[in-house]
């Protein structure tokens, strides 16, 4: 009640104050209507869905012109992509011989989407630079540095150089060279959904997902390191025992994987060779595969699930705070975007560059001005009136002992769960031996004080005559020593034992 009076006595004051201002803040209503408008496009949550709509169309347009729109530009000299001698291996295009021709028919320019996706890129790629150079330390060299620090970055550059070493390929006259620019646009293209897991931070549910994704990742990198070695003491043996001496080939590491690394999965081929082998190497290959598959299959495979589950449980306490971190870092990258997203973000950078030109070498106050403003609009700014603050200092008047009582609810129920933790971790044998002493200590001054009541009864029934032993020293310097010497003691074992 007090809180809503003093919120009611706010509003009054306020309302009597902008009676009196009305005359100098009054806006007309067409600028007023333009600053939110404005205001609105240039919101990091309104940035933040033009993005994703215009990587959605990006990916489709992209997987348009890849399936359906990208024919070479000249005649081909065979009906196969990427003819070479005949120790290569090949492999047809699926269907039928009309399809491939259909695929390999010649064109006289390039389609209109490919136009229109070269297009899109050439604007990605300036955003790139811009966001490069738009960072806040001093040095171009530093700058390059810490652009390069963040994998998301990583990349969007990789994407951008393979799809433009991809077009380079595209106009030369040569079969060879236009599979191998389909086949990096290909990667080109797996390499740009992979980066739409970036945008998935925004979400509470999968953001943190994503840390969690990425500490799993250097997780397997040592399981593969320590799985490659067990693929390679079981497949070269085995393969040379099935297949033989073989002329050397650089598709012969791709035939021994083959046989390795799928059993892992269940791919069992290799008992189709080796199952009416009864000779001695018969014999030995199949105890190699029992002994490879044991270890892969049942130890290591576990080993990487118990080694995913630790990483899950050591983030899954912190996924809060992982959030957190992740939308601050979300909303003030695309603070700092232009408000119009990809393809049209060029007209965003042509203005930027207009006016860094006019303000800088031209010296014209008034781009100065527009320039200064742009650059403060990727800033964050506190916009706050008096009545707002009024407002927020009532509401934490109000709330203030309830918000306390259930922040100190909460910290009581995490002490609680961290003393239950210590009290089942296991002790070692010096804090059980120090854990007794301290029981000692407690049970000797409750001694002294029976001693004593059991003297004065005795005093008391003998008469003054009865002589009380003198102590040289205190009780609680004896029982110092006392414990000097039990860890004297649990010192000199330790070392015995070491």
């Amino acid at each position: 009640d007090m809180a809503q009076c003093k919120l009611m006595e706010d509003e009054q004051e306020t309302l009597d104050s902008n009676v009196d201002n009305t005359s100098l803040i009054k806006k007309s209503g067409l600028k007023q209507y333009w600053e939110n408008i404005t205001k609105f496009i240039d919101a990091p949550y309104v940035k933040y869905l033009y993005n994703l709509y215009s990587h959605v169309i990006f990916l489709m347009l992209f997987s348009y012109v890849i399936l359906c729109d990208f024919f070479p530009l000249y005649e081909f000299q065979s009906d196969k992509c990427l003819l070479g001698t005949e120790e290569n291996l090949y492999q047809e295009i699926k269907n039928s011989n009309e399809s491939l021709r259909y695929s390999l028919h010649p064109r006289s320019r390039p389609s209109t989407t490919e136009l229109i996706l070269t297009l899109w890129m050439f604007t990605l790629f300036c955003e790139e630079i811009r966001q490069m150079m738009s960072m806040e330390l001093k040095t171009v060299n530093g700058k390059i540095l810490g652009y390069f620090s963040i994998f998301w970055n990583k990349l969007d550059i990789l994407s951008v150089i393979l799809f433009f070493l991809a077009l380079f390929l595209r106009y030369i006259q040569s079969s060879d060279c236009f599979c191998g620019a389909r086949i990096i646009l290909a990667i080109d293209l797996s390499i740009w959904f992979i980066r739409t897991l970036d945008m998935f931070s925004a979400i509470k549910r999968l953001g943190p997902k994503l840390v969690m994704i990425g500490e799993m990742v250097h997780d397997l990198k040592f399981f593969m390191l320590m799985l490659t070695v067990f693929i390679f003491a079981f497949g070269i043996p085995a393969y040379s025992l099935i297949y033989g001496v073989e002329e050397f080939s650089w598709h012969l590491p791709r035939s021994i994987l083959n046989i390795a690394y799928w059993q892992i999965f269940g791919e069992l081929e290799i008992l189709d060779e080796i199952e009416k082998n009864y000779a001695i190497s018969g014999y030995i290959v199949f105890l190699l595969l029992i002994s490879y598959m044991t270890v892969g299959n049942v130890l290591l495979i576990n080993l990487l699930i118990a080694m995913f589950s630790n990483t899950f449980n050591r983030l899954q306490v912190d996924i809060d705070c992982i959030w957190k971190f992740q939308h601050y870092s979300l909303v003030c990258y695309h603070l700092t975007r232009p408000c119009l997203p990809p393809p049209f973000i060029f007209i965003s950078h042509i203005w930027r560059g207009t006016l860094y030109f006019f303000s800088h070498y031209v010296q014209s106050k008034w781009f100065k001005l527009r320039y200064i403003k742009y650059k403060n609009k990727e800033k964050f700014s506190i916009v706050i009136d008096i009545r707002l603050i009024r407002n927020i200092e009532a509401i934490e008047d109000a709330l203030g002992n309830e918000v306390y009582y259930f922040v100190s609810k909460i910290d009581r129920k995490q002490s609680d769960h961290q003393m239950d933790f210590d009290e089942e971790k296991i002790s070692s044998p010096q804090e059980i031996v120090l854990n007794k002493i301290k029981i000692l200590e407690y049970q000797q001054d409750d001694m002294f004080e029976y001693l004593e009541c059991l003297m004065n009864g005795i005093r008391k029934i003998g008469g003054d005559d009865i002589e009380m032993p003198k102590r040289s020293r205190r009780d609680s310097e004896l029982f110092c020593m006392l414990i000097e010497l039990c860890l004297i003691i649990i010192e000199f074992y330790s070392i015995e034992e070491f």
